[in-house]
């Protein structure tokens, strides 16, 4: 019982479930047992997950950095509570397919306490969150993306992307699969231009918001009501700019939320541009158990071509994680090294280059106090893509893994996690 989510994740990944593989944004996954009376850190052994597909299951480096996830799930499973975790990452998360992996696993083993946090819109094809069917219409006329470096303010959000119009753009968010939600979470930016906001959650709570103030700042409105398939709408009303940057929608527990918060095409250091304090502020806000990272796979690119060397791009990732521990030093830390690549952008990747980032990220991560788990070392080294494409594992470009080969590192990841320490 103790391995019950990955055993049944190794199950869905060898049996019916491989045949819904198709590479679209919607695919099923399998349900999880019930809660254990116990968690499974330190009560066995890591195991090898799915030995029939290539690679092996590695453990946690310096696991006593996600000690607070763990004691965060026993307080769930104890107390009733809600365990966060909020994943940042590069297109390895993109279209929610790791994270959700990790996300079903864990609610199915303590609870499912909701979508999470989820953009306003998407600001690329790739991005999506499983649990929830995003609308918009009429759409927000301004949308800038960190990657664009396109606000002299540094103010994106924890998600990396500012939302801004001047009246009529409109958000529905509404949860799938007969998911429930009893509090909803706006994340707004108030400023001197500043207009109103509409926020509904569900059919009878209604907020009119004022997001006009002398100076820029954070805001957050909540709303809350009994739990239910309620649906989320963020309006501009107009009367000046209104800036947004997302909803949270939780429960009240007990249960997981896995926040997926991916920037496509994201460089390691372009998170830097983010004001600092801003940043603090949005992360300590969200109160997350764990900080996930996964960033590496563009700067591949960088890396092969003499623009950042290893200390250079180990730097800049220990600078990420040191902004990430002084926001919530109270939470956990786990940085996931890249995959194996062939490619990165237009450029091929020999396997040294893959090794050098990797053992960049890994100093980086043993600086700042993280855990560090080899996702490289887990579809066999630098060099292995090749044979995960050719089982159907890897996509086609060289340089993601299709949803199948992210079910195998997700429920090896899940297995690491849960025996850490």
């Amino acid at each position: 019982m103790t391995r019950l989510g990955a055993l049944l994740l190794l199950a869905c990944a060898a049996s019916g479930c491989a045949a819904e593989e198709a590479e679209r944004a919607d695919f099923p996954l399998p349900a999880f047992g019930s809660p254990p009376p116990e968690l499974a850190s330190g009560r066995a052994p890591i195991v090898h997950i799915m030995p029939a597909q290539p690679g092996t299951t590695p453990t946690i480096e310096h696991p006593e950095a996600i000690a607070p996830l763990h004691a965060a799930l026993a307080r769930t499973v104890a107390d009733g509570t809600v365990t966060r975790i909020t994943h940042l990452g590069d297109s390895s998360i993109g279209m929610d397919d790791l994270p959700h992996v990790l996300r079903t696993a864990f609610q199915g083993r303590f609870g499912d306490a909701g979508p999470g946090f989820v953009l306003l819109q998407p600001h690329s094809s790739s991005y999506i969150n499983r649990t929830v069917s995003l609308r918009n219409g009429p759409e927000w006329e301004q949308l800038c993306f960190i990657i664009r470096r396109c606000l002299a303010d540094g103010h994106y959000g924890l998600g990396g992307v500012s939302f801004s119009s001047r009246g009529g753009a409109r958000t529905t968010i509404t949860p799938r699969g007969g998911r429930v939600v009893s509090r909803a979470e706006l994340w707004y930016a108030a400023q001197p231009s500043g207009g109103e906001l509409t926020f509904r959650f569900g059919d009878d709570r209604e907020a009119r918001i004022s997001t006009r103030a002398p100076s820029l700042e954070d805001r957050w409105h909540v709303l809350e009501r009994e739990a239910g398939a309620h649906g989320v709408e963020v309006t501009a009303t107009g009367g000046g700019s209104s800036r947004a940057f997302g909803v949270v929608l939780e429960t009240q527990g007990p249960g997981v939320v896995w926040d997926t918060l991916s920037m496509i095409g994201a460089f390691t250091h372009r998170i830097l541009v983010h004001d600092e304090a801003h940043f603090a502020a949005q992360l300590a806000h969200r109160d997350p158990d764990l900080v996930v990272l996964s960033y590496g796979g563009n700067d591949l690119r960088r890396v092969s071509g003499g623009i950042v060397d290893e200390a250079g791009l180990s730097d800049e990732t220990f600078r990420l994680l040191d902004r990430v521990r002084r926001a919530v030093p109270d939470a956990g830390c786990l940085v996931l090294g890249i995959i194996d690549h062939e490619r990165s952008g237009a450029r091929s990747i020999a396997p040294e280059f893959v090794e050098v980032v990797v053992s960049a990220q890994r100093a980086a991560a043993e600086r700042a106090g993280c855990g560090f788990w080899d996702n490289a070392a887990a579809m066999g080294g630098a060099g292995s893509f090749t044979e995960w494409r050719q089982r159907g594992l890897a996509a086609a470009d060289g340089k993601h893994l299709t949803p199948r080969g992210r079910r195998v590192i997700g429920a090896r990841l899940f297995e690491a996690i849960m025996y850490a320490g």
